[in-house]
């Protein structure tokens, strides 16, 4: 992601202690639920019965999922789905693996290990029992963060147990609406604790919602507590529900810092992007209420079946010097596009307006554009298509870039631990502050951390350093953009 190499190498390889593969980093522990904490949820406790169909996930990586009938096919409560079909769950797309701003996957098989385990309650350990999943039946975080997997189990193997699915709901939750969430976090958390939790909170008006490279459309926040690595994909419901309006998607990181970044998401719209600190986003699934998953086609469907041109994933931030977009097309089967570019949250892919003439996409693989000179955030949007057969506006691929020429906004840090006869020294990243460092060290009148010569590139190796000698230490931090500190000097000298 964002030329793959590197948006994956700094981004998900140097950042952040979260559950692999999980948009939701972060979250203390303790022994006994706090203020800011969602209590374990009991199978005696009252109303726990409701939420048998919710359990851990174990994907690529730990979240959690519900147990869902299968949309679009008109099922009700009443009569249930067909005993005998494959039952499906449903989570966060992100928990089913690593995707583009605009990748969207069918029918993929699972990786063997892949499990479901419903009612995952604390007091029922003896009683868990997992599914494997046999494929990801669709899975995207284009637009929103939702995946469907298919165990290789019925429904009627899931009812001998007296675990029943849940219905999708046609409808988001409304605004200021008490809901209940129902998830199993990990992070922070001692093994005999990560079970399913439930807060108790409201859902907040939607929102667009970014966090680089992605773009989540009606998102919808919430204050709930608890929400940390683990809950992603967790169900969302009105209080007292029984249909599926949401599930857990992101929360607003407090060791992450940044904006629109990986466990800092932003939101977005007229006014530009805005961080909310302290809250938490989860995915409306109204999307997925009409629409069978073997045929994206149908009227009755409003997922993005990932049939258009689309842009590669571009640098996260670059500096206005000379800035360009840099994004590759990928045709993906269509031969003309059309693009606009703008800031984002005042540029709605979705919208018609703006958009400029056709292309052939042959003529013009690489949109190499230049950025504006202007601090902010842009998106690209794309449309394409063949002939007559354009894919519809709503269903536009996207990728997004910030021009960025302010410095980091924290100084380097430098650790020299202390090994007996020498110093193991090393930098360390702020992130996403400080992703990159420049060091260079040897005897202090030798080394002048302000002159730019002698610098070498951080491999992540710490610096053994004898105490035979005096040592100076320098280190210069970036930005993703490329932004430099100052300086560090660290001096070392033998006791």
């Amino acid at each position: 992601m964002r030329r793959r190499i590197l948006r994956t190498a700094v981004i998900l390889a140097v950042a952040i202690g979260a559950v692999p593969g999980g948009a939701v980093p972060g979250g203390a522990a303790a022994a006994a639920p706090a203020e800011h904490e969602a209590p374990l949820l009991r199978s005696t406790d009252p109303g726990a019965e409701r939420f048998r169909p919710v359990g851990r996930l174990n994907a690529s990586s730990r979240c959690t999922a519900t147990l869902i009938s299968p949309p679009g096919h008109g099922t009700t409560a009443a009569r249930g789905p067909n005993p005998e079909a494959r039952a499906l769950v449903l989570t966060a797309g992100h928990c089913v693996g690593r995707f583009s701003a605009n990748e969207v996957r069918t029918g993929v098989d699972a990786p063997g290990d892949w499990t479901f385990t419903p009612a995952y309650y604390v007091d029922t350990v003896d009683q868990h029992r997992s599914f494997p999943i046999a494929s990801i039946r669709y899975a995207t975080m284009k637009g929103v963060d939702l995946a469907v997997a298919e165990l290789a189990a019925s429904y009627g193997d899931l009812a001998a147990i007296d675990v029943r699915p849940l219905e999708i709901s046609s409808a988001p939750p409304p605004e200021g609406a008490a809901i209940d969430v129902v998830h199993a976090p990990v992070d922070g958390l001692p093994d005999d604790q990560q079970y399913l939790r439930r807060s108790q909170c409201r859902s907040a008006a939607r929102t667009d919602v970014a966090e680089s490279p992605w773009i989540w459309h009606g998102a919808s926040p919430n204050d709930c507590a608890g929400v940390a690595g683990g809950s992603s994909g967790g169900l969302v419901v009105q209080r007292d529900g029984r249909r599926v309006v949401a599930v857990l998607n992101t929360t607003v990181e407090s060791s992450v810092t940044g904006v629109c970044k990986l466990g800092r998401p932003c939101e977005i719209g007229p006014g530009g992007v805005a961080i909310r600190p302290g809250t938490s986003y989860a995915i409306g699934v109204a999307p997925l209420s009409g629409c069978p998953l073997d045929d994206l086609g149908a009227p009755t469907c409003r997922l993005d079946p990932g049939l258009g041109a689309a842009p590669s994933d571009t640098r996260v931030a670059v500096p206005s010097e000379k800035a360009r977009w840099d994004a590759t097309l990928d045709a993906n089967g269509r031969t003309h596009a059309r693009i606009k570019t703008g800031p984002l949250g005042r540029t709605d892919c979705r919208n018609p307006a703006g958009y400029g003439r056709p292309f052939a996409i042959g003529d013009r693989p690489a949109i190499d554009d230049p950025l504006p000179a202007r601090e902010d955030f842009y998106v690209l949007c794309v449309i394409s298509g063949q002939g007559s057969e354009w894919v519809p506006v709503r269903f536009a691929s996207f990728t997004t870039v910030q021009v960025d020429d302010t410095p980091p906004t924290v100084p380097p840090v430098v650790s020299a631990r202390d090994l007996g006869d020498q110093w193991a020294v090393e930098p360390i990243y702020r992130i996403f502050e400080i992703v990159h460092y420049d060091i260079k060290y040897g005897a202090p009148d030798a080394i002048d951390c302000a002159d730019p010569a002698g610098y070498q590139p951080y491999r992540r190796f710490p610096a053994f350093l004898a105490k035979t000698q005096a040592w100076r230490y320098c280190a210069i931090g970036y930005d993703l953009a490329g932004n430099a500190t100052p300086p560090k000097a660290v001096d070392l000298n033998p006791a």
